[in-house]
């Protein structure tokens, strides 16, 4: 399914994985365009998430909430999972493009958003 960052902001952190599936540059903000991240998310970037699936094993049963830059990756990371056994996956709506401008509650920037220096 699809979680709008708004719906995002009303969850309870514990319950959540986070799986970032942009490349390595762009999560570790040294790409071009720094959108920042998701606090403790995994970084799988999209091409290597078949190769690298077994590592997200532990979590199949958690909510996982997949992310990109623009929302133009993640729908294709999240149906993998999906085709993987992974039964509680949630497409992050928009991508992190889009949280400056979606979030304006400093709680939830503080609990879910981290700035890339």
């Amino acid at each position: 399914g699809n979680l709008s960052i708004a719906a995002l902001c009303l969850e309870t952190r514990q319950d959540l994985v986070f799986l970032d599936v942009r490349t390595e540059e762009e999560f570790s903000g040294r790409a071009a365009e720094k959108f920042g991240a998701i606090k403790g998310a995994i970084n799988i970037p999209v091409q290597e998430l078949e190769k690298r699936v077994k590592e997200l094993d532990p979590y199949k049963g958690k909510k996982i909430i997949v992310y990109c830059s623009h929302s133009h990756r993640s729908p294709m990371a999240s149906y993998l999972l999906t085709q993987n056994g992974f039964t509680h996956i949630y497409n992050l709506e928009g991508g992190m493009s889009v949280w400056k401008e979606q979030v304006n509650n400093p709680d939830c920037n503080q609990i879910f958003y981290q700035n890339q220096q």
